[in-house]
């Protein structure tokens, strides 16, 4: 059998040939017409996509997943920290691989530059802190020599059982949770 497809806006039906429908759209009685979408005027099943409604709902719900993650500190201490872990460890790659540099030594230096970037990030981006660069400086300073210190020996010492590549982002992920705990107490606290 054919079938042809009445089309409405908002009663969409197929319908058989002979069978009939009333102006409105409505099945005439005894008719075999059977409604495919809502009567609410939500599209039918076989309803091309609205896109731009979609991309639009789409980017909201990516919008506000960004901004859930934002308000969480924790999170944004570990997007800033993965940014300058990232970058300690393309710099120590190239201090590696292009000048031949000692692997702790290496370490040590990308940390101590990747530092710098990653204090302004966490003053102002993670902690929103209106402490003064004087006051939370020297902290930071202090907390990140500890630091300098805690990635060197067991940076050093997981060298000798993974490359180094592993080893420091190893060593990154043991030194994190202390770091952010130290962060939130003492250097950014209001």
């Amino acid at each position: 059998m054919r079938h042809i497809m009445l089309s409405r806006r908002r009663f969409p039906y197929v319908a058989k040939l002979g069978d009939c429908a009333s102006a409105d759209g409505a099945a005439a009685p005894g008719s075999r017409l059977q409604p495919l979408g809502h009567l609410s005027g939500e599209p039918y099943a076989g309803a091309a996509p609205r896109l731009r409604r979609n991309i639009t709902r789409q980017l909201s719900f990516v919008g506000g997943v960004l901004s859930a993650i934002f308000a969480v500190r924790v999170l944004r201490y570990a997007f800033v920290g993965g940014c300058a872990a990232l970058l300690q460890v393309c710099l120590l790659t190239l201090f590696i691989e292009l000048a031949d540099m000692n692997a702790v030594v290496a370490s040590t230096l990308a940390l101590s530059i990747s530092v710098l970037v990653n204090y302004s990030l966490q003053h102002r981006v993670t902690f929103r802190s209106k402490s003064k660069h004087t006051v939370a400086a020297p902290r930071f300073a202090v907390l990140t020599l500890c630091t300098l210190a805690a990635n060197a020996v067991l940076f050093n010492g997981l060298l000798a059982v993974l490359p180094y590549i592993a080893a420091q982002i190893v060593t990154l992920g043991a030194i994190f949770p202390i770091n952010y705990y130290l962060n939130r107490t003492v250097t950014f606290r209001r």
